[in-house]
This record gives C-alpha cells, sequence and structure tokens, in this order.
C-alpha cells in the first residue's frame, strides 16, 4: 500500500493594500532578476509581526523591525540584497540611515501611501485597476484569498474601510523555501528540545495548549477600531489607530492555528535572556480571550524592573558611605512595598502614569536625553542616579539588558523551574506568570519563597 503523504503549508496574512501594491510592481517588470515571491512576502510579514515587539504601546505611526544582514543571509542567502534593494527603491519599504554598528531598520509606509502609489502606476503604465492584472492563485503552490472581515459593511467612509482588507497568503512547504519558511519555527523547536527540564515542558505546553477564542477576538478588534476610527479627527490620529488595529490582528492571526502554521513563537531572547512567546507579544486587553482564562489567574510583581534593581545596588552597598547606604535603604523600602511610582509622583507632583514614563526616562534613556526630567531625581537619589549612569556609559540599553537578565533568572530559572517541579506548568509574561487557579496558593508560595531568596523581603504580588 503505497504510504500517504501530507502536504504542508505556511499561512501568511497581509493588508491587502500592500500586498496589491507589491504584485503591481512585480506585474509591470520592475523586479529586473529571477525571484521567489515567497521571499518578498515573509520579508513584509517580519516587519510587520515583528513590530509587535518593539512597538509594546501600540502608539506609534510606523511599523518597522529591525532586520540584521547576517539574519537576512541566514534565512535568505545571499541574494538577500536583491529582495531588500527592489522593496526599498520600489517604495514598498523604506529604512533608516546606515550607521556603522547598528541593525538597519525596516519599516512599512502608511497604508494610504500604497493606495496612491498604486494609482500613480495604473496611470503611468496605463493599466485599467479595474482589470484583474494579478490573479490571487499565479504560481504553483500559492493561494491568495481575501480575509474577510465582519464588519467591513458597517464601516462607511471607504479611505478608513481599505485598513480592515487583508488577504490569507497559503504557500506550499517544499524543499526550496523550507528554510525561510518554517526556519524560525525549527529553530524555537531547537531551544526547546536543548533547553533545561523546566523550559522544555513549558515550551511544549506552550505549543500544545495557548491558543485564542479566534472569532471573538477578532470581533474584539473590529469594534475597537470602528469606535476609535470613528473619534479619529487627524491624519495623525487616524494612523495610529490603523497600526494599532495592523499590530493587533497580526498577533492574533499568529495564534489562530499557530502550531499548523508554524508561526507560534517560543524563544530565548539573546540579549536578555527572557522568554519571548506570542503572549508576551499580545496586547493586554487581548489576555481575556486566551482559552480557560478564566480559570486562570495572572501573577504579577509590582513594579518590578524598579525592584530588581535592588539586587544589582547590593553590589554597591557593600563599598558605599553612608549617604550612599541611606539612599539605597530608602529605594528598597519603597520598591519592595509596591511604593515606588508613589515616590515619583511625590518627587515631581504628577500622575501614577507620567511617573511610570519618568522612570523609563531616568532608567532607559541615554544618559545625555532627559536632563530636565532627571535633575529632579539627581536631587533626591544623587547616588543611585551616578550608579544608574555608571551601567549606560557604553551603550544605554545596558542597563535595561542588565535588569531583564535579574528578572529572568528569577523568574525563568527560579520560580518556573519550582513551578515545573511541583507539576504547574505557567504561560508567563516576563515577570509575571499565568496559571490555574487551583494552583494559585501554590504558585504564591513558591513565588514569595524564590523572591525572599533574591530580595531579602517578600514584595508585593498583585493578582490582575
Amino acid at each position: 500500500m503505497k504510504k500517504t503523504t501530507y502536504k504542508k503549508f505556511r499561512t501568511f496574512y497581509l493588508p491587502k493594500v500592500i500586498l496589491d501594491n507589491l504584485l503591481l510592481k512585480l506585474h509591470i517588470g520592475l523586479a529586473e532578476f529571477d525571484y521567489n515571491i515567497e521571499i518578498f512576502i515573509t520579508i513584509i510579514n517580519d516587519i510587520l509581526t515583528k513590530s509587535n515587539i518593539y512597538n509594546k504601546d501600540e502608539d506609534y505611526l510606523y511599523q518597522f523591525a529591525p532586520l540584521d544582514s547576517r539574519y537576512l543571509k541566514v534565512k535568505y542567502g545571499d541574494r538577500y540584497t536583491d529582495y531588500i534593494r527592489f522593496l526599498v527603491n520600489q517604495g514598498v519599504l523604506w529604512n533608516d540611515n546606515y550607521y556603522k554598528g547598528k541593525t538597519t531598520y525596516y519599516y512599512l509606509h502608511l497604508l494610504d501611501y500604497y493606495t496612491i502609489d498604486s494609482n500613480k502606476l495604473f496611470i503611468q503604465y496605463n493599466i485599467n485597476k479595474e482589470t484583474p492584472y494579478s490573479p490571487y492563485c499565479f504560481q504553483k503552490g500559492i493561494t491568495i484569498t481575501p480575509l474577510s472581515t465582519e464588519n467591513n459593511k458597517e464601516i462607511r467612509h471607504q479611505k478608513n474601510r481599505i485598513y480592515n482588507d487583508w488577504c490569507r497568503i497559503k504557500i506550499l512547504i517544499d524543499s526550496k523555501n523550507k528554510r525561510y519558511l518554517t526556519s524560525g519555527y525549527e529553530q524555537d523547536s531547537m531551544f526547546i528540545n536543548n533547553a533545561p527540564r523546566h523550559i522544555k515542558k513549558m515550551g511544549g505546553y506552550f505549543r500544545k495548549h495557548f491558543k485564542l477564542h479566534h472569532e471573538e477576538a477578532l470581533r474584539f478588534i473590529e469594534e475597537q477600531y470602528n469606535i476609535n476610527i470613528g473619534l479619529a479627527n487627524t491624519d495623525d490620529y487616524r494612523n495610529k489607530v490603523t497600526q494599532k488595529y495592523t499590530s493587533r490582528l497580526s498577533s492574533v492571526l499568529a495564534i489562530h492555528n499557530g502550531k499548523n502554521n508554524k508561526t507560534l513563537k517560543f524563544s530565548k531572547n539573546k540579549a536578555n535572556n527572557r522568554i519571548d512567546t506570542n503572549l508576551t507579544f499580545l496586547a493586554k486587553e487581548l489576555r481575556q480571550f486566551i482559552i480557560g482564562y478564566d480559570n486562570m489567574v495572572h501573577l504579577d510583581l509590582k513594579n518590578s524592573q524598579p525592584l530588581m534593581f535592588n539586587i544589582l545596588l547590593k553590589e554597591h552597598y557593600q563599598h558605599a558611605n553612608v549617604a550612599l547606604k541611606q539612599e539605597i535603604d530608602d529605594y528598597f523600602i519603597y520598591t519592595t512595598k509596591g511604593k515606588w511610582y508613589e515616590r515619583l509622583q511625590e518627587l515631581y507632583g504628577n500622575s501614577r502614569e507620567e511617573s511610570k514614563e519618568l522612570w523609563m526616562c531616568i532608567a532607559y534613556s541615554k544618559n545625555t536625553s532627559y536632563l530636565q526630567e532627571k535633575k529632579i531625581f539627581r536631587t533626591a537619589y544623587p547616588g543611585i542616579s551616578a550608579i544608574i549612569e555608571s551601567y549606560k556609559k557604553k551603550e544605554h540599553g545596558d542597563f535595561s539588558n542588565k535588569l531583564t537578565q535579574v528578572e529572568s533568572s528569577i523568574f525563568i530559572d527560579g520560580i518556573c523551574r519550582e513551578l515545573v517541579n511541583e507539576g504547574i506548568i505557567p504561560f508567563t509574561i516576563h515577570d509575571s506568570v499565568i496559571v490555574l487557579k487551583a494552583d494559585k496558593d501554590k504558585t504564591l508560595e513558591i513565588m514569595r519563597e524564590v523572591l525572599k531568596q533574591y530580595l531579602g523581603v517578600v514584595p508585593v504580588i498583585i493578582e490582575e
């Protein structure tokens, strides 16, 4: 009996206006080399999906991702430059200026741009845009179909409605394209298989059990988009609403059937040792759609990043003078009691949310930036301010990476290891864990024990 072979596919989702613009330029013949259309699609998808990682507040005009030349060469081969050059020169993407030692950032345009650009090409090349110049099935192994959105008809303004039009691109995986269609998922698999036992368990559990109520999540982001786009009274606001919608839609689509589509993410970030997953990139408002979430509890460490700094400050305490020791003691009390942002409120006379933003300026910006904002903090905590700046002398991101490395050591290698040993497999969001409600008490017990080992006291853990 002949053995049945099952074909495997990779599915992508892209905004229709971007895909149409790319296909039109390929149809006209602007790509003067022998190309594989899958590579164009995967590069655009990389920027669209990776943008979620670098823009967590979702309040931005452009979607972008840093794409290192070494990464591009490994994934697409030596000819990656032909594809990147075409996409940039033909205006499908744009990139920032190259600086020595800095990864180039590639950006998607605002969606309006693609419509305007395509209309210019229709006129320039005398193409009737009502005539289907490129059918949504154009080479063997690739099919493109419209992705229906339930509430499109409710959007009256055509300019707003185009933002909701997306396409599903299904590509047959073969020996030639496997490297760039599945490489990320396979690298994650290698990481999971070679990881310590507790991480291996977490990775396997995540891939098997992390799912969303897909239709409900899509309906929610559609409804949010319709409300917010109706309130938009400027182009910038409209574009921010669109980028937020696009980011959320992209993250939800990546989770749906993610194991088969090779779009589930579970990997270790080499810079800060955090575990990055689709959940860590998912907007907070969308967590309610995790299947089983009603039976789960989310346990979060209050003012986590400022709290982690205490572990670094211990090293400075031993050789500190009296004044610095007093500063560190004061800082320790506020952060371990979960009152650090309230302390900044006292110093600056602003809101708690504004205090969070101030801490970001103080801790994570360049030493030469936000000098006026830092002045009040430096007056209250001159010694701690100098210590923070010392960690950022070479690269201002070094301090943030140092704190997240400490956080990862505590949560992933400390708390999560103990949880798995007790048969509790958590979902993680960096400085917090999501577990079944039945495991809440045991989880809290373990979190408190591990955190006390590192800090000497039990800090504030909140239930979200």
